[in-house]
């Protein structure tokens, strides 16, 4: 009896979903236990160490996308995965904390970082309609600059450790890399098992990627910014979010220019950047008045219903 090809593809999907899930939590649980035995701030922790972390099921899937020739799986994953982070994940950590406040001294300068991080790759591709390694070279450079930045505030502070032994860390970094062979695993399979339910079902990859990759991409973030907030601990939470857009936007594009530069279809993403521009400005309102409320959080969620609602008419038109 011959396995039907949907029912196999969507098994492969979903506990890819699953393993990345699992994998990544522990990805973060290892690296944040390293990074707090050095002495890191919460909001830190967020914006760099966890943000890095959270971020590789993206990565990696849009890393599988280019290798197999399908760009527009990297555009879509990365467009779409940071939509879900700034407008689903925070709406749903503000409905369910309630009252969210904003109030690291981290925050008020790196949220600009995050404006930076959206327009800069866009407007250097829109200049000659290519990311190029010019290109890559400067967004890489925007980004060290800013892991610069928060290093030196975060050094200032007084609060790093000048020495951390060995055996102290050993086992944190064993978690850490094994779990990270397991999402380089399960993104593939992800990205593979997406793109052939995608033309089993006459659906764009492209679309794929921007909904059902990044809703995936986003689980770990989800995870973590709801335990964050469970535990008190709100900055991990929103500073991976945060963390997360100049991550992806800055280095990752970045790389991708240095490694392979590629030619976009501007027609093709122009409405995921227009919805990621509005939803960073609500974003920055947020930070800017220092907390975010559950009604904040439902007029993120609302943008992204409205997004995926035009995304499908277009799909069905």
């Amino acid at each position: 009896m011959a396995l039907d090809p949907v029912l196999f593809n969507v098994f492969v999907v979903l506990a890819s979903l699953l393993i990345i899930f699992k994998a990544a939590d522990l990805v973060v649980y290892g690296i944040s236990r390293y990074a707090r035995k050095l002495g890191l701030s919460d909001i830190l922790i967020g914006l760099v160490v966890v943000a890095l972390a959270a971020s590789m099921p993206e990565i990696i899937s849009s890393l599988t996308g280019l290798m197999i020739g399908r760009e527009e799986v990297l555009f879509g994953t990365i467009l779409g995965t940071n939509l879900v982070h700034l407008a689903l994940v925070l709406g749903v950590l503000a409905l369910v904390g309630k009252r969210i406040r904003l109030e690291s001294e981290f925050l008020g300068p790196s949220i600009w970082v995050l404006w930076l991080a959206l327009l800069a790759p866009f407007a250097l591709m829109l200049w000659d309609n290519e990311l190029g390694r010019v290109d890559g070279v400067i967004l890489i450079a925007l980004y060290v600059m800013y892991l610069g930045w928060l290093w030196h505030r975060e050094e200032s502070s007084g609060h790093l450790k000048k020495r951390v032994l060995l055996r102290t860390i050993w086992r944190d970094a064993l978690i850490f890399v094994l779990s990270l062979v397991a999402i380089l695993l399960a993104g593939r399979w992800l990205v593979f098992g997406s793109i052939n339910l995608a033309a089993l079902a006459g659906i764009p990859a492209y679309f794929i990627a921007l909904t059902v990759l990044a809703l995936g991409g986003a689980l770990p973030d989800f995870a973590v910014g709801l335990r964050s907030i469970m535990r008190g601990h709100q900055d991990v939470g929103v500073g991976d979010v945060l963390g997360s857009v100049a991550l992806e936007f800055l280095f990752f594009f970045g790389l991708i220019g240095l490694l392979n530069p590629l030619a976009i279809d501007a027609g093709q993403i122009i409405n995921a950047v227009v919805f990621l521009a509005v939803a960073l400005t609500l974003v920055i309102f947020f930070v800017q008045r220092r907390t975010m409320t559950w009604k904040h959080g439902a007029l993120l969620i609302g943008l992204y219903a409205v997004f995926l609602a035009i995304e499908i008419a277009k799909l069905v038109s």
